[in-house]
C-alpha cells in the first residue's frame, strides 16, 4: 500500500497539481526502524501504443487530458504497487533478499520517474528526443522536480536504477540549473549515499560494472543487492 501523508507536499510541486497521478510512490513502511529511508529512482513512464498525447513537451507540461488507460500506464503508485513488468519484479526480489522474512520489498521504499515525460510504448525517452524534441524541457522540469521530491522525503539513501539518468542528472542537469554538484548538494542535506545500476528491465542488469568502481567488478543485480545489505538495513 501506498503512504499518502505526503501528499499535501508533493501537490505543492507545480508538475503534480497537474499530474496528480504521478506523485510519487512511497511504500506504507518507508519509515520503519528496520532499514533507512530508500528512495528509488527509475527513468520514465511509458505511454500505450497508439498515444500521442506526451508528443508535443508544452501540451504535455501544460496538463494535457489524458484517457483512463494512459493515466494507468502514467500512474506511479500503481505501477509500482502491482510490480509491473521485469522491472518491478527484479527490484522485488532483490528487495526480498534482502529483507527479514516476511516483509514486502516495495512496501519498504519510496519511488519515482525522474522524466516526467512518458516515452512510447517499447521505446526510449532518447526516442522521444529524437523525434519529437523537448531534451531542454524535460531535463530542467526533471531535475528541479526531483531536488523538490528529496526535500519532501528526506531520504537517507538513494538509487538511480538506470546509469542514463544518473549521468544526465549528475553531470549536466544539476550544474546547468543549480550550479555545483549533485553529490555535495545531497551530503548536505543528510544523504548518506547515492549509487546508480543499469536498467533493471535491460541485458545490462546482469553484465559487470566494469566502468562503475563502487560496483566492485559485480553486476548491477549483485552490487544493488550488496549495497542493499550494507547500507540500508539497520
Amino acid at each position: 500500500m501506498s503512504n499518502t501523508s505526503y501528499d499535501s507536499q508533493f501537490q505543492s510541486i507545480p508538475f503534480y497539481k497537474t499530474h496528480s497521478y504521478m506523485m510519487p510512490f512511497v511504500g506504507d513502511d518507508y519509515e520503519s526502524s528496520k532499514h533507512k529511508k530508500l528512495l528509488l529512482i527509475g527513468e520514465s513512464h511509458y505511454m500505450p501504443d497508439g498515444s500521442t498525447v506526451h508528443h508535443g513537451v508544452n501540451t504535455w507540461y501544460g496538463g494535457s487530458m489524458l484517457t483512463s488507460d494512459e493515466q494507468d500506464w502514467c500512474n506511479t503508485r500503481g505501477t509500482r504497487e502491482g510490480k509491473s513488468g521485469r522491472f518491478g519484479k527484479e527490484i522485488d526480489r532483490c528487495l526480498n533478499l534482502v529483507l527479514p522474512n516476511g516483509d514486502n520489498g516495495w512496501h519498504q521504499v519510496a519511488f519515482l520517474n525522474y522524466f516526467l515525460r512518458p516515452a512510447d510504448d517499447r521505446q526510449s525517452i532518447s526516442d522521444l528526443w529524437n523525434s519529437y524534441g523537448g531534451k531542454d524541457v524535460d531535463c530542467e522540469q526533471a531535475i528541479r522536480n526531483f531536488i523538490k521530491v528529496l526535500d519532501i522525503l528526506k531520504p537517507d539513501l538513494f538509487v538511480f536504477l538506470s546509469s542514463t539518468v544518473c549521468k544526465q542528472a549528475e553531470g549536466f542537469d544539476y550544474p546547468k540549473c543549480f550550479g555545483g554538484n549533485l553529490w555535495d548538494w545531497t551530503k548536505s542535506h543528510g544523504i548518506e549515499d547515492y549509487i546508480y545500476t543499469n536498467h533493471p528491465s535491460s541485458a545490462h542488469w546482469n553484465q559487470t560494472m566494469s566502468k562503475y568502481d563502487k560496483a566492485r567488478g559485480m553486476t548491477s543485480r549483485e552490487f544493488f543487492c550488496a549495497w542493499l545489505k550494507e547500507k540500508w538495513l539497520r
